[in-house]
């Protein structure tokens, strides 16, 4: 275990001890996803964790959010888009009409 993962393991779960040597994974693994479920539970907005396959944890944002957080972007994007065809092409200082 490295020193960094220790202090991560620390600060989440004070109480475990796991020793490098006798250290199981499965426990290590079902300890974390027991304190990141009830970390979890003060933050609605998401949802609960899922360990992949590769051994990586996600713990992903509401789908309706990802939905409103898309449909906020696409509308500002659209403004953005419709204001910069607003202001018509540039033209040059010394133009004269």
């Amino acid at each position: 275990m490295t020193t960094d993962s220790r202090r991560a393991t620390n600060a989440l779960l004070p109480d475990a001890d796991f020793d490098d040597t006798t250290s199981d994974l499965a426990t290590q693994e079902s300890a974390l996803m027991e304190a990141l479920v009830d970390l979890l539970k003060k933050f609605p907005d998401y949802t609960p964790p899922r360990v992949r396959l590769d051994g990586d944890i996600v713990i992903p944002l509401d789908v309706d959010l990802k939905k409103n957080r898309e449909r906020a972007k696409n509308l500002a994007d659209a403004m953005s888009e419709w204001m910069s065809r607003d202001l018509g092409p540039r033209r040059s200082r010394t133009w004269v009409e």
